[in-house]
């Protein structure tokens, strides 16, 4: 019930966001298109939330293996969903990175996961900049030969630059260390 409960009110808190900046766009002239994707990871041992809108990833790193634990909410991933485009094809349309949910968007589905944490994980959250440049594997590679989190963004950063770099590139890496 505590479970449910936090995200409900995770939910809540990502749909008042909403609220604020759908205002704050209709207020100023220039906000017409005022939106923002949103990927938050709270860890709270032994269990971690995560709550994502948008296209902004989480992946997790855990014994060698790299899951893409988030789902792309863009017109691409609905596509691909509905069985009308493959999941290969998906990267390379026009519909790639046009959100189908966004905070301040026409539409916003905040949805929220539980996971369980365990030692060692490693969680990267980062924005599409980073994934539009930078394929799975090379994360992979990047995040299993990592010797600290600053060492691994700045490594990621400079894959996404020198790829084209052409949005903006955000990503944060951590590694649980629970508490004894």
């Amino acid at each position: 019930s505590a479970d449910q409960d936090f995200a409900q009110t995770l939910q809540a808190a990502a749909m008042q966001t909403h609220a604020r900046v759908v205002e704050r766009a209709k207020a100023d002239p220039g906000g017409r298109n005022m939106a923002t994707t949103l990927t938050l990871f709270l860890g709270v041992w032994p269990k971690a939330y995560l709550l994502q809108i948008g296209d902004s990833r989480c992946y997790l790193m855990r014994d060698g293996a790299l899951t893409h634990i988030t789902r792309d909410q863009t017109m691409a991933q609905e596509l691909v969903d509905q069985g009308l485009l493959t999941r290969a094809d998906a990267p390379r349309t026009r519909w790639a990175h046009v959100l189908s949910s966004a905070i301040g968007g026409q539409q916003t589905t905040p949805v929220v996961s539980r996971l369980t944490a365990h030692r060692g994980n490693v969680h990267l959250l980062c924005s599409d900049g980073l994934t539009k440049h930078v394929p799975d594997e090379r994360i992979k590679h990047r995040l299993a030969s990592m010797t600290s989190a600053k060492q691994v963004c700045e490594a990621l950063l400079q894959d996404a630059l020198d790829g084209g770099g052409s949005d903006n590139i955000t990503l944060v890496v951590s590694r649980i260390q629970p508490t004894s």
